[in-house]
């Protein structure tokens, strides 16, 4: 579950891991992964049997695509004597115990409506996880989930740095809040860590710098809100990048996952040319 959880939230981040004042966020370019598919595609031409996907299947088509890629590559890495890639130590388990709750129907508060999203809706996917579990994987202060498995095993970032929780640092997270506490302070709790993202064909190696906000939190529904600044990218400085993961419960030890993002200008748009 943990792989499960990462490789998802990998697929979504590293789609949107750059953007430039000159390109608006709908025209992004995909960085290692879309080389990886391009080229691939180019050697097994017509075996893929690729195909328009409406934007509710492109996750599930994304991840199916890269699992072939993957596969091909440590196939060939075996034959050419090299290493088995899951061969490597096995980090975890870093989800948390499971959480009896989790178990049970999700039943919607009377009043719920589903949340607003930001300008683009990127990823669309069911997890295979409990609620209550992937929240404390995610928020709580004793998990290394995101550090360990996420920024620093797949997403291949250095010299993470991760802050504690501007409220509540010890409570955020827990199934059940302890007594006395009340969940609503949650909300517009903010978080604020730094990691080194590598080189690619597009940047240098550079520092970002994010701040999570919580908007959102019940036993039904959680909305994290993530500002992220590159200062060191070319006109990094010139925009803010938006990303919102509204997470809400299906029940039956799983949950639903959508995220959107968005480029905040704030000395205004961009001159694009056409």
């Amino acid at each position: 579950q943990s792989l499960t959880v990462s490789g998802i939230l990998a697929s979504f981040n590293a789609k949107y891991v750059f953007i430039t004042a000159t390109i608006r966020l709908n025209n992004l370019l995909t960085t290692q992964h879309s080389l990886d598919i391009f080229f691939y595609v180019e050697t097994k031409g017509m075996e893929m049997q690729l195909g328009i996907k409406k934007n509710t299947d492109q996750a599930p088509f994304m991840l199916a695509a890269l699992r072939e890629i993957r596969s091909g590559h440590k196939k060939g890495k075996i034959e050419d004597g090299e290493e088995d890639e899951d061969a490597r130590p096995i980090i975890g388990p870093l989800m948390g115990p499971a959480i009896k709750d989790d178990n049970s129907e999700a039943k919607a508060p009377p009043d719920f409506s589903p949340p607003d999203v930001l300008e683009f809706v990127g990823l669309e996917t069911d997890l295979p996880v409990g609620f209550l579990r992937l929240r404390w994987a995610l928020l709580h202060t004793t998990s290394s989930f995101l550090k360990d498995a996420f920024y620093a095993d797949v997403m291949k970032y250095d010299k993470i740095e991760m802050d504690q929780w501007s409220a509540n640092e010890n409570e955020i997270g827990f199934p059940k809040a302890p007594d006395g506490i009340d969940e609503g302070t949650f909300i517009n709790a903010t978080l604020e860590y730094s990691y080194l993202m590598p080189k690619s064909a597009f940047v240098k190696a550079n520092m970002c710098y994010a701040t999570w906000e919580i908007i959102k939190y019940d036993n039904y529904c959680l909305v994290i809100k993530e500002k992220t600044l590159t200062p060191e990218v070319p006109y990094g400085s010139t925009f803010v990048s938006w990303t919102q993961y509204s997470i809400v419960n299906t029940g039956k030890n799983t949950c639903r996952l959508v995220c959107s993002v968005e480029a905040e200008f704030p000395n205004g748009q961009p001159m694009v040319a056409r």
